[in-house]
């Protein structure tokens, strides 16, 4: 780097009044100098073109520049989290494609009465074939898990429903209805006649209203039956026309048997709605081979004398992996381990599908 002391003068070849060497062309001729000149002129034009060339793709290239920088910085964090998805929405995607590729390997529809505890996490969803090909679904599970049953049905081929249940009000098991109510076309649905006050049940009643299916509301009386499928009957065990302390107890009791074999839902229902049903009805009506087991878990249901009368060989039990009710609680899964019943967990299996052919239960893995 030069130091303040130092200066610069331009280097003189020649000076003023001197001729210069004939290198410097003074012995050309006239014609010679202006051939030069022109060559000269046509340089520098050529070098004006080529500046004006170059700027207009430097402004070009700035605008598109400037355009990049504006739309990043007009994305909000809100809009990121769209693009990028969430380990919620991970969780769910993965859960999807577990029940797509379930669904794609199920046995063929006269094989018998199938029965699947979809995985939609807290909640419950459990879709039904008739071995005549008919279909229901009980419950949707909660808001966002629509994903999980269209995958299933897409993949299954059913483009419509013919029944369709909430087994009672409550968010966790009509959230993911209201997107089903709206995208297929039902035949007949079925909830009990115990309103709820959540906005989700106003969406869920808005969307039944909007659809074309019949809609029926049944008290659980001796012989309350859901006309489905010839060969199977479908019984309606509870609620009854009383007043409910715990809306838990609203929820239906359904029992769903083919031939010798039989499956019990029993939505969320407590021990009092136990207590009920077994008083009104009789035992043999709540024999069953698969048992959903009540309210995810829970300790305040599936008591002892309700799992005398139904003597599962099979519990399933529908719930959210790491749930913040401590579900399934270890009473509850004390009082099926002791009687040696099978229990499978929708946290832990994922989608778990059962075939029942009228003389056994195959659980299809």
């Amino acid at each position: 780097m030069p130091t303040m002391n130092q200066s610069y003068k331009p280097k003189q070849n020649h000076s003023f009044g001197k001729k210069p060497d004939d290198d410097w062309g003074w012995n050309e001729s006239p014609e010679e100098r202006a051939q030069k000149r022109k060559e000269r002129i046509t340089i520098a034009s050529l070098i004006t073109l080529l500046i004006a060339v170059l700027a207009i793709l430097f402004t070009l290239l700035h605008q598109q520049l400037v355009g990049v920088f504006t739309d990043a910085s007009e994305i909000s964090p809100s809009s990121l989290s769209t693009i990028t998805p969430s380990t919620t929405q991970l969780e769910e995607a993965a859960a999807s494609e577990a029940t797509a590729a379930l669904a794609s390997q199920l046995p063929p529809v006269e094989s018998g009465l199938l029965v699947s505890f979809l995985d939609v996490g807290q909640g419950d969803s459990i879709f039904l074939r008739s071995p005549s090909g008919k279909t229901m679904l009980v419950d949707g599970g909660p808001d966002g898990s629509f994903p999980v049953i269209d995958s299933y049905l897409t993949n299954l081929g059913v483009v419509g429903l013919d029944v369709l249940v909430a087994s009672h009000l409550h968010a966790d098991h009509i959230g993911g209805l209201i997107q089903v109510v709206d995208t297929y076309p039902i035949g007949d649905i079925y909830f009990p006649s115990f309103d709820a006050t959540s906005e989700t049940y106003f969406q869920f009643i808005d969307a039944v209203n909007e659809s074309q299916a019949s809609v029926h509301r049944p008290y659980a009386e001796v012989d309350t039956l859901i006309p489905w499928d010839s060969a199977v009957e479908v019984r309606i065990l509870s609620p009854y026309e009383t007043i409910y302390d715990d809306f838990n107890d609203t929820s239906y009791i359904i029992r769903i048997s083919y031939g010798n074999t039989a499956v019990l839902l029993t939505g969320d229902a407590t021990e009092l709605a136990e207590k009920l049903a077994l008083k009104a009805q009789p035992n043999q009506y709540f024999r069953a081979d698969v048992l959903k087991v009540a309210h995810h878990g829970s300790r305040d249901a599936t008591f002892e004398k309700f799992l005398d009368a139904v003597s599962p060989a099979i519990a399933v039990i529908s719930l959210g992996k790491n749930n913040d009710y401590g579900h399934p609680h270890d009473s509850l899964m004390d009082r099926l381990l002791e009687r040696g019943i099978t229990v499978y967990r929708t946290d832990e299996n994922g989608t778990v599908t059962l075939l029942l052919d009228g003389t056994s239960v195959t659980v299809i893995e």
